[in-house]
């Protein structure tokens, strides 16, 4: 995903919220975005899907200019993990593949199911449940823990296959140990898939391949962590320990 002196706004009116936006994102690279609330983030996000579209400049998929792109195909490669988890009064299993059909009869179903629970970490909490993979987890997942229901969620858009994986926030809600489990599923993808990474807990982003530093709608910095971290002076190596006091 390749943006080209991309400058987005919302209304006329209030004049663009993103400035001359010049980042690449690999095919199966981490690419982690920071800064803070308001900085442009989650905008970028959501111009990275197609759901918003420049003001000026040019998004490239694969190479292809954003309006050539097939938007609903593109859509359909596209994993977005964010903190507000969305689960179902149903069985773990059917809240992974939702409702693709019976884990019991579908041996390769059911493979694909555990598959995608062991890549977000989530298989060994899964099979200590009362029933396993067909254990109900009530409504909106009341019967789990929020770091299960958060790593069951990722395991849903692993389940999907797909070649993009946004989080947007994906741990901010969670303790150190849930955070962890998530860190590691995310780490686990690292060259099978693109990963974008929204993250205010910078300890989320070490791994990631490279950092985009954001500020009032425009990249102030770019590097990989440790390069951001020594740099004299700079935003990212702030922010790093104002969270490390």
């Amino acid at each position: 995903i390749t943006f080209d002196n991309v400058c987005f706004a919302y209304n006329d009116e209030d004049g663009d919220v993103l400035h001359d936006i010049n980042i690449a994102v690999p095919a199966n690279h981490t690419v982690a975005l920071v800064g803070e609330s308001g900085a442009g983030k989650s905008t970028l996000v959501d111009m990275m899907s197609l759901l918003l579209p420049p003001r000026t400049g040019e998004i490239r998929i694969d190479g292809v200019p954003h309006h050539e792109v097939d938007v609903n195909s593109w859509r359909d490669q596209i994993g977005y993990v964010s903190q507000e988890t969305a689960i179902f009064d149903d069985t773990v299993a059917n809240n992974i593949s939702l409702w693709q059909g019976d884990i019991e009869e579908d041996p390769a179903l059911r493979e694909r199911v555990i598959h995608a629970a062991e890549r977000a970490h989530a298989d060994h909490f899964i099979r200590d449940l009362p029933n396993g993979y067909q254990t109900m987890v009530g409504d909106r997942g009341v019967r789990l823990s929020g770091g299960q229901r958060q790593r069951l969620f990722v395991a849903r858009e692993l389940f999907k296959q797909p070649n993009l994986l946004l989080l947007d926030e994906a741990t901010s809600d969670l303790d150190t140990a849930s955070e962890q489990h998530i860190q590691d599923s995310v780490d686990s993808l690292q060259g099978e898939v693109t990963v974008v990474i929204i993250a205010h807990r910078l300890s989320t982003v070490q791994n990631a391949d490279r950092v985009y530093v954001l500020d009032e709608g425009r990249v102030i910095e770019a590097g990989t962590y440790d390069e951001l971290r020594m740099r004299e002076d700079g935003e990212f190596r702030e922010m790093v320990e104002m969270q490390s006091l």
